[in-house]
C-alpha cells in the first residue's frame, strides 16, 4: 500500500495528465512510475476510469479543472468503500476505451525514452474512436487537439501518435482544433483529401454516402490535396471552405463560406438553411440513427429553414415543424423506420 503523499502526488499527476496540463519532465516520472508494475499499471488504469466516471460527455463541453478534481476525489473515496467487481461495472464503456488510449500512450512515451523512436509506430495497432449513429463525441488527442466526431463518424491513430507523426484518418465528420507544434505537422487524410495543417480550427467532412468532400477553416492556414492527385495541392486562408467533387475530381474553394454555423453541429444544433433536401434527410438519419423513405420525389423541389436542438427537440418534434409548412407529411414504419411523403 501506497504511502499516502506519495500517493496524492501519484494522483495529481495523473489529474493533470487527463486534463492536458501534464509537463514532459512529469510525464516522464508518471509514465515511468506506470511501468514499475502491474500493480501501478493496473492503479493508473483504475484512475483514469474513476476520473472518466465523474464527468460526462456535456461536462467536457464546459470542463472546469478544480470542480472535475473534487468529484475525482470523491469517486476515489466511494471507489474504496466499493466492490472492484462493481465498480468497474459502473464505468461507461465509451471511457474505459478513452482509459486504455491514455494508458497506450504513457506507456509508449516510456518505451521511446529509453528505446528510441524508430521502432515504435510498427509495434502497435492503430487507436479507433468513432461516434455512432445518433450521437457526437468529443475527444482530446495526445498532442492536446481536440476533436468532435459527428455522428456515424470515427478516427483512426497510431498508438505512436505525438512521437514521429501527428497523421488521422477519418470517416465522416470531424471538427479539429489542432494544438501547435511547427515540428510536427498534424494531418487528416480520408479516403478523398488530405488536409494538412500546424496549428488551426478546421471542419472536415467526407462521409463514404456523400457526393462531395468539405474542408471549411475557421481560424489558421491548411493545404490540402486529393488523394489520388497530391501533387496538385491546395491553400485555404480563415473562412474559405473547399468543396470536392468525388465524381469529377473538381475542387471548387469559396471565400467567406465558412463561418461558425458551419460547426453548430458540435453544440447539438440542427440549421436547416436551404440545403438540398437529399441532405437534410442525411443529417436527420445520421442524428437520430433512422432510415427515412421519401416516397414523394417533388419533396427533392423545396427548400427548408429552421434551428433546432438536438437535446431539447426530438426528431418528431423536427418532422412536425417541417409538415407544419404544408409541403409534406410523414408516418412511422416502425420505431427506426419513417416514409417522406
Amino acid at each position: 500500500m501506497m504511502e499516502y503523499s506519495v500517493q496524492q502526488h501519484i494522483d495529481d499527476l495523473i489529474i493533470q495528465l487527463l486534463g492536458n496540463e501534464l509537463n514532459e519532465k512529469d510525464k516522464e516520472e508518471l509514465c515511468q512510475w506506470v511501468n514499475a508494475s502491474e500493480a501501478n499499471k493496473k492503479y493508473f488504469m483504475d484512475r483514469q476510469e474513476i476520473w472518466f466516471s465523474s464527468i460526462d460527455s456535456e461536462e467536457l463541453a464546459k470542463y472546469d479543472g478544480k470542480k472535475a478534481y473534487q468529484l475525482f476525489l470523491d469517486r476515489v473515496e466511494d471507489a474504496r468503500r466499493d466492490d472492484e467487481d462493481e465498480a468497474r461495472h459502473a464505468f461507461p464503456s465509451r471511457w474505459l476505451a478513452y482509459a486504455a488510449v491514455l494508458a497506450a500512450f504513457c506507456i509508449i512515451s516510456y518505451v521511446s525514452y529509453h528505446h528510441g523512436q524508430t521502432t515504435i509506430k510498427s509495434d502497435f495497432a492503430n487507436i479507433v474512436i468513432e461516434a455512432p449513429q445518433g450521437s457526437r463525441t468529443k475527444l482530446n488527442l495526445p498532442d492536446g487537439t481536440v476533436v468532435w466526431l459527428n455522428a456515424g463518424s470515427k478516427i483512426a491513430y497510431s498508438q505512436g501518435f505525438g512521437l514521429t507523426d501527428r497523421q488521422v484518418m477519418l470517416t465522416g465528420e470531424g471538427y479539429f482544433e489542432v494544438k501547435k507544434n511547427e515540428k510536427l505537422p498534424f494531418s487528416v487524410k480520408s479516403e478523398n483529401l488530405q488536409v494538412n495543417d500546424i496549428g488551426t480550427i478546421f471542419n472536415f467532412s467526407d462521409y463514404p454516402n456523400d457526393a462531395e468532400a468539405v474542408v471549411s477553416l475557421l481560424e489558421g492556414k491548411v493545404s490540402l490535396n486529393d488523394v489520388k492527385h497530391q501533387e496538385k495541392v491546395f491553400y485555404l486562408n480563415p473562412h474559405d471552405q473547399a468543396i470536392f467533387n468525388k465524381s469529377t475530381g473538381n475542387m471548387v474553394i469559396n471565400t467567406s463560406a465558412a463561418t461558425q454555423e458551419t460547426v453548430s453541429w458540435t453544440s447539438g444544433k440542427l440549421i436547416l438553411n436551404g440545403q438540398p433536401f437529399g441532405e437534410i434527410v442525411k443529417v436527420l438519419e445520421r442524428s437520430y440513427n433512422v432510415k427515412i423513405i421519401v416516397a414523394n420525389p417533388n419533396l427533392n423541389h423545396y427548400h427548408f429553414y429552421g434551428d433546432f436542438l438536438r437535446q431539447e427537440e426530438s426528431l418528431t418534434d423536427i418532422l412536425n415543424d417541417l409538415s407544419a409548412t404544408g409541403k409534406l407529411h410523414y408516418k412511422m414504419k416502425d420505431k427506426k423506420t419513417i416514409i417522406l411523403y
